[in-house]
């Protein structure tokens, strides 16, 4: 029996709903509320008296610890990064020292610019800042997309002191807007808050957008970043700001008191034990969010929920129109329905009301965004985060030992500032903005790719000087999807009415839009007729039937090019490179696989295969062949390592299930590259933590129980050969062999690769 009666009276309910089908609670954390240390009180800190009876009239008397640490660094002009708790008060800790230094020294406004990575997030905000308005001297003022002209133009000519945005409308704003570019021109604070969501390719645009701020602003401004879960906040800042960076750490606790609780879904689809799940929750009136980690499962489950369970719920994810968007978080905040399936859409701090529970569909892809969205349940009163475990290797890896989930490390968080379509997409905006540049004044990161730019037609040389082509230039601006990743943009079109329903990325679009794929759109299918890579368009079709399948690609990716940027002998002897690749992505069939059991219906082959070819940063590596197993053997042993690397990855490096992919060769070539076009960063962790991530992946192949493979070890539902040509027990000799004796790396990664290709 477990301590709280809920979750006594969940685990009875699915016991008796699956008998003898391992469905089952496994483990219960109850998490408690406490206060983080305390500092001075509020009268000790020299704070203008109307910002003092604020703060008591708030019931803050007195500072944290820490929020006294960050208001002594930030008031000494000390780049900041701070990391505590969800809701500890880390706004408070930023923004004290700023609205002290705004009321005693009298400037030309804006003095600070407060920036969250969207414009819900910030509105959601702007009430809590609102409060410390002390008129005239210090105001607050939102400045983004959704901002009225006419508002724009009131802020833009008499600036309150406080700006609060996004980096998307920098990024833009500073190339088309006077009024951005006398924002960040006055700035002296830089405010970015929720720091940890700024990692992959996002972060690399951050760290390029922080140099275009440098270069605009009169006076460089002090850097604070602030965050609730992040590893390695102090070196992660460095890399985002590009200076120096003081640490403020708080207790890593959240104010509130939650239950976290682990089910395992024993032998059953994963989907129909959180169905079921949910199911509960809304028969006894509790408001909940589901979290998975692909758009097209967020649709999937949410069919599941509405047609078998008549559960009122929606689904909430990118690609979806804003205002539709908006409409779903007003229905979940007003209780008009159950709950919201989603993606990390909702994992900030988006006010949608008292939530009583989160689900997550699996493991999410790191502790940092497991913390991240459990905070969103217990706010207000007690929560639950519910986490269902499948037979996938990392749910397998911490059911054996649940406890091993919770005591986990946050990764360090990674960006990539050498990814060349970030840097072009950066240069080009600040060459807009300023008109020229000199060369040798410029980052290395920009410097590098002049010489692609010039051959595209999109700047040009004059001497030392380097200027836009400017048509060319607001062309590749203008193709650009903000600051959210770096792949070109495929429209999705009803053919029926002609309107767009939604859109996706290259790569990722071409894995779930070729020919015969079922596409979800709001819980609904559609059947996708055509994919047009030239003119970025899939035509899609509403069935004229119910369906009750999905479909997943059979693919293959190769190397074309690669270009190695580090090398290393590992401790065990094995050749491993970190290096710029160009892959061929080739989707040639589909499986089509049931709805609620997962299991495969049939498979059949595209009538033409459709190609993709992009660059990105990846891992390679060299294993030995061992003659004994066999060509044949060396490739089951090989392409199984390549899938327990890019498992075990998740454990050691804080990687989505679809952040890395893989290819191997019967010759011991291994490349495990990011899905992102240009590099996220995470292959490069990947390089650092090699042999940490190659015992994680032994112990998980060496732990099953199986006879050779399964999804509890090796098996990938995103393997794009449909999990042929694999060996649990040829794997764990390669890596047993290299972990007791020294390898010898006879040739360096890709020398002398051989055979086909196994994804």
């Amino acid at each position: 029996m477990f301590r709280d009666p809920l979750v006594n009276e969940v685990d009875e309910e699915l016991r008796s709903r699956y008998p003898e089908s391992g469905v089952a609670v496994i483990y219960e954390r109850v998490e408690e509320t406490r206060e983080p240390e305390p500092g001075p009180s509020i009268e000790e800190l020299d704070l203008p008296g109307e910002v003092a009876r604020i703060l008591h009239r708030r019931g803050i008397r007195r500072l944290y610890r820490f929020q006294y640490e960050a208001y002594r660094h930030i008031l000494n002009r000390e780049n900041t990064v701070i990391s505590a708790g969800t809701g500890t008060g880390k706004t408070e800790a930023f923004l004290l020292p700023i609205l002290r230094e705004i009321y005693y020294v009298r400037k030309s406004n804006p003095r600070a610019m407060i920036l969250y990575p969207t414009k819900a997030l910030a509105r959601d905000q702007l009430n809590r800042f609102t409060d410390y308005t002390v008129y005239p001297i210090i105001g607050f003022g939102i400045y983004d997309g959704d901002t009225p002209r006419r508002q724009r133009e009131k802020i833009g000519l008499n600036p309150p002191s406080i700006i609060i945005s996004n980096p998307d409308m920098l990024h833009i704003g500073l190339v088309y807007s006077s009024y951005i570019r006398s924002f960040v021109e006055n700035s002296e604070f830089m405010v970015f808050d929720e720091l940890h969501v700024y990692e992959g390719v996002l972060g690399s645009h951050i760290h390029h957008l922080v140099e275009r701020i440098k270069r605009t602003s009169r006076e460089k401004p002090v850097f604070i970043g602030s965050s609730a879960t992040i590893g390695n906040p102090k070196e992660f800042a460095e890399e985002l700001f590009g200076e120096e960076v003081v640490e403020v750490k708080g207790e890593a606790f959240r104010k509130g008191m939650v239950t976290h609780v682990l089910v395992s879904s024993g032998y059953l689809s994963r989907w129909s034990v959180v169905a079921y799940l949910c199911y509960i929750l809304s028969r006894r009136g509790l408001k909940y969010i589901v979290f998975v980690d692909s758009q097209q499962l967020a649709e999937l489950l949410t069919r599941i929920l509405k047609t078998k369970y008549n559960v009122n719920i929606m689904v909430h994810r990118a690609g979806l129109p804003a205002d539709v968007r908006r409409d779903i978080e007003v229905k979940l905040r007003n209780g008009l329905i159950d709950g919201v399936v989603a993606t990390s859409t909702l994992e900030l701090g988006i006010d949608i009301g008292a939530l009583d529970a989160t689900v997550m569909a699996m493991p999410p892809p790191s502790y940092s965004k497991y913390l991240q969205r459990a905070g969103r349940a217990g706010r207000r009163r007690k929560g639950y985060v519910f986490t269902v475990l499948g037979d996938d290797p990392i749910d397998v890896y911490y059911a054996r030992s649940p406890e091993r989930f919770f005591t986990q490390s946050i990764p360090p968080s990674v960006i990539e500032p050498s990814n060349e379509e970030v840097a072009k997409t950066h240069l080009v905006a600040y060459l807009l903005q300023s008109w020229r540049a000199r060369i040798d004044s410029i980052p290395g990161e920009w410097r590098n790719i002049i010489d692609e730019l010039v051959a595209e037609g999109i700047v040009k040389k004059t001497g030392e000087y380097i200027r836009p082509i400017p048509a060319s230039a607001r062309r590749l601006l203008s193709t650009q999807d903000g600051l959210r990743g770096m792949g070109p943009i495929v429209e999705i079109v009803d053919s029926i009415s002609g309107d767009t329903l939604a859109t996706r990325e290259l790569p990722v679009a071409l894995l779930e839009l070729y020919p015969g794929a079922i596409y979800l759109y709001m819980g609904e299918p559609y059947i996708v007729e055509s994919l047009n890579l030239v003119e970025k368009k899939a035509l899609v079709k509403r069935p004229g039937e119910n369906i009750t399948v999905y479909t997943r690609p059979l693919y293959t990716v190769d190397v074309v090019n690669y270009d190695v940027l580090m090398e290393r002998k590992s401790s065990r002897g094995i050749m491993a490179s970190y290096a710029k690749v160009v892959l061929e992505l080739s989707v040639n069939g589909v499986v089509v696989k049931d709805m609620y059991t997962g299991e495969t219906r049939f498979t059949m082959d595209l009538e033409k295969p459709i190609k993709y070819q992009y660059s990105t940063r990846a891992l390679l590596l060299k294993y030995p062949v061992y003659e004994e197993l066999g060509i044949k053997g060396c490739a089951e042993a090989f392409h199984a390592i390549e899938h327990a690397l890019i498992s075990a990855a998740r454990v050691t490096c804080g990687s989505g299930l679809t952040d890395l992919g893989g290819i191997s060769y019967p010759s011991g070539d291994i490349v495990i590259y990011d899905s992102a076009i240009g590099g996220s960063g995470l292959s490069k962790l990947l390089y650092k933590r090699l042999e940490e991530t190659e015992d994680v992946a032994l112990e998980i192949m060496s732990k099953c129980d199986c006879y050779d493979g399964c999804p509890r070890c090796i098996y990938s539902p995103y393997c794009g050969n449909n999990n042929q040509v694999l060996s649990r027990r040829k794997a764990i000799y390669v890596l047993s062999k290299i972990r007791g004796g020294k390898a010898q790396a006879v040739a360096h990664p890709l020398e002398l690769r051989g055979g086909k290709p196994l994804v």
